[in-house]
């Protein structure tokens, strides 16, 4: 499934670098619409929330478009909210903003689950059990309520970020990316030592399981929630010298992804069994001999999540004020009730739940799917549809950066696969709740 998503994801990865390529020659020439005007940020993109969309626009000569007749150089970063507001009519702006919100939404909620869930696996007593045999976290408190106390310390501690902006992210990004990397490294390594000792717990290869049927709509949600990109496009392709080896480097990225994260699921399956996996993979290694691995591991997504929550919490805030198509609002409603409409409802969902699988399954499955196939295919089928009627049918032969995938049959054959894919996880889902 992940190379089959890998497949997949070239398309809609070029078809975002094309669309903001011609849409850079559109916007030199036609006005975006009213709608978004004078709001704040759109914020798309998690580490471009402070970017303000930029609504100027005049008649360029045709040397002032780089010396030739049109101008299809990504000169300036045109997130995808642009692309919205230039491509959607109204309801299709704001259900795009609504897949967004939802996806940034299910962000915050796995966030809220996953570090409190590896805060009580570090903290509690895995020995202790109460009378009838339930898992104790401390005396008297057992492992949920744990759960729900750090939720609460947690939210405590980086939700009144929400409530401010931020404006320098690189520092974060940089420790985040280091601890991700050395973190992969470190628990692929030990699992291929597990493996190659066949210490106790490691199964034998004819006990693994290499095929779940019934896990298949998660891994679907799960895969596709990997490979989230889309969104960050923008900020990537526009500093590019060359950017027609645009379509090489991402290639070449999602191949590096699918690598790691291939190395990664079969030094889990054949290191710890597929029986025994934790939600958390990092909770795995809980009882790894040395002490500051061990601790390293089991506090990694308390240090990367923590630095990344507030800078989403702040990218859903912005696109919710975005919603309400409002250019400004009272202060109270602007920071006080946005930030709490942010915060409370992924909070409720880590007070009710620990489940970090459920969440990324179902947050990939529909929103991320959206993000990733179904706004991209329908970018590329308007945009080409717009490119033809501001430039002619000619613009689309001068493109030199113009998608490899140029039929139409590729946007709607995603479009058809992802709609297929939404129907049987929702089957799927609704057959295990009548079963159930």
């Amino acid at each position: 499934m992940h190379i089959y998503i890998v497949l997949k994801s070239p398309p809609n990865l070029i078809f975002i670098v094309v669309e903001t390529d011609e849409r850079s020659a559109i916007k030199l020439l036609i006005p975006l619409p009213p709608y978004n005007q004078g709001g704040e940020q759109s914020g798309l993109h998690a580490y471009s929330f402070s970017q303000s969309l930029n609504r100027d626009s005049h008649m360029p000569s045709q040397t002032s478009i780089g010396g030739s007749r049109y101008s299809f150089r990504i000169s300036k970063r045109i997130e995808m909210a642009e692309m919205a507001g230039i491509f959607f009519n109204k309801a299709g702006v704001i259900c795009f903003y609504i897949a967004i919100i939802i996806y940034l939404y299910g962000d915050l909620a796995i966030y809220t689950v996953a570090v409190p869930k590896s805060l009580a696996n570090v903290t509690c007593n895995r020995d202790l059990v109460d009378d009838k045999n339930q898992t104790l976290c401390w005396n008297g408190v057992g492992r949920f309520a744990a759960h729900q106390i750090y939720v609460a310390i947690f939210v405590l501690f980086v939700g009144p970020f929400v409530f401010f902006n931020a404006q320098k992210t690189t520092v974060l990004q940089v420790m985040s990316s280091f601890l991700r990397h050395t973190s992969f490294l470190i628990m692929i390594v030990i699992s291929l030592n597990r493996i190659a000792k066949h210490v106790k717990g490691v199964p034998r290869p004819e006990d693994v399981k290499y095929v779940e049927f019934d896990k298949i709509p998660d891994f679907i949600g799960i895969s596709v929630y990997c490979f989230m990109c889309q969104h960050s496009l923008p900020s990537f392709v526009t500093p590019m010298k060359f950017q027609n080896r645009a379509t090489a480097v991402l290639f070449s990225s999602l191949t590096a992804c699918l690598g790691i994260y291939v190395l990664v699921c079969f030094t889990a399956a054949f290191g710890f069994g597929t029986e025994g996996l934790a939600d958390v993979y990092t909770l795995n290694f809980a009882d790894f001999s040395v002490p500051f691995i061990r601790y390293f591991l089991e506090l990694y997504p308390v240090f990367c999540l923590s630095a990344s929550y507030p800078i989403i919490g702040i990218t859903l805030r912005n696109n919710l004020k975005t919603l309400f198509q409002k250019a400004e609002y009272p202060w109270v409603i602007d920071r006080v009730v946005f930030p709490l409409l942010t915060i409370i409802p992924p909070t409720i969902i880590g007070l009710c739940t620990d489940n970090v699988e459920f969440l990324v399954a179902y947050t990939g499955a529909f929103s991320g799917a959206a993000i990733q196939y179904i706004i991209p295919a329908c970018f590329v089928l308007l945009g080409r549809k717009k490119i033809k009627t501001v430039f002619g049918r000619e613009a689309w032969t001068v493109n030199k950066n113009h998608s490899v995938f140029a039929s139409n049959a590729w946007p709607i054959i995603l479009l058809v696969w992802s709609v297929c894919c939404m129907g049987f996880v929702i089957y799927n889902k609704a057959e295990s709740f009548v079963h159930n």
